[in-house]
């Protein structure tokens, strides 16, 4: 779902403005630190009711202001988002709406930036939630599992803290165990997936290396996870949380049989990192009529020139809304005969600048 304009008050360093921007390409430009990062923030915000710099919506809040407040024209509906004190407050076609993934299934959005280049290296928590986003958009009942597994999760730990009700450890363990071996499998289908993307049409990006992908999950799957989580009973006790599943879990990446973080170079690892967020778009855009919007903070200070060209090149031919920051004006090559918006940001104001 492309987003046609957004207005934005008291947001970071921005100067309130309304921005109209194009359905496919749209280029942002201008001086480290000059709130190009912030616009693509404003955009991340609006569709997921979430940053992608801070844990907590306050930081986005302009210097002395009570709070900010986006609000967006989609292809088919409008939104809103509201911050003020600790109080967020969404609203789609002028009514409130209480779940944030109400907003977030209208709207599929995903990010390159530095934090990307961290997925084979980073936290296996990171790997997670690149996984998820992509269950999360094409799996249905994805969230229904997940709200029952956090749920019984929250429940678990908290009769594992207090040492008291353990009798109830039991009943926790069914409900924790069903939803988390129905998204387990989920996770294992689109490893494969992956894989199949990565070993096909994006093996040019990741020199043509064969990438496995394999799902590390912290039970097995032949006993399931409530046996597991009974073994590990008196340990849970003690430590006061649950040690085993899907929040336990991992994504191992492996090229003939060896750990990738160990055996790619620092630019095959790169282009991959790029290669598997390009492999779940492709996932989730076979999956709607509607483009997803990608934002690209950057690219250039983590990829050289005939990396971003590979990279480019395939976006180019995906139903994407792309924004892409960078410090000079410059058309990326693949993106030259074609239509686009360029804005210039300078000292928090954002200019557009003209259309092709």
């Amino acid at each position: 779902m492309t987003i046609r304009q957004l207005s934005l008050t008291d947001f970071r360093n921005l100067a309130s403005t309304t921005l109209d921007f194009h359905p496919r390409l749209n280029l942002v430009y201008g001086e480290n630190g000059s709130g190009k990062t912030s616009l693509l923030e404003a955009i991340h915000v609006t569709c997921q009711a979430r940053s992608f710099r801070s844990h907590q919506l306050r930081p986005c809040v302009r210097h002395d202001q009570p709070g900010f407040l986006l609000f967006a024209r989609f292809g088919q509906f409008k939104a809103g988002i509201g911050n003020v004190g600790k109080k967020l407050q969404i609203r789609i076609d002028g009514e409130n709406v209480a779940r944030r993934s109400e907003l977030v299934r209208l709207a599929p959005i995903n990010l390159v930036n530095a934090d990307t280049f961290r997925l084979i290296d980073g936290s296996p928590q990171q790997r997670r939630r690149f996984l998820d986003w992509c269950l999360f958009h094409v799996e249905h009942e994805y969230t229904e599992h997940w709200i029952k597994y956090q749920h019984a999760l929250r429940q678990r730990n908290r009769l594992l803290k207090s040492r008291r009700d353990l009798q109830l450890l039991d009943y926790w363990d069914q409900h924790l165990s069903q939803p988390a071996e129905i998204i387990a499998g989920m996770r294992r289908k689109y490893c494969d997936r992956i894989v199949e993307l990565l070993q096909g049409e994006l093996a040019h990006l990741v020199d043509d290396l064969c990438i496995e992908l394999s799902y590390q999950g912290s039970w097995d799957p032949g006993q399931g996870l409530a046996a597991r989580l009974e073994a590990l009973r008196q340990k849970d006790i003690k430590l006061g949380y649950t040690s085993a599943g899907l929040h336990r879990d991992d994504i191992h990446l492996t090229t003939n049989g060896r750990n990738c973080a160990e055996m790619l170079s620092r630019g095959q690892s790169k282009r991959l990192c790029v290669a598997l967020v390009v492999a779940v778009l492709d996932i989730v855009g076979r999956c709607g009529s509607e483009p997803i919007i990608l934002l690209i903070d950057d690219l250039g200070s983590e990829l050289d020139q005939s990396a971003q060209n590979r990279v480019y090149k395939i976006l180019a031919e995906m139903n994407l809304q792309l924004f892409i920051s960078n410090i000079s004006d410059t058309v990326p090559g693949v993106f030259e005969t074609k239509e686009f918006k360029l804005f210039h940001v300078e000292h928090g104001i954002i200019r557009p600048r003209f259309s092709s």
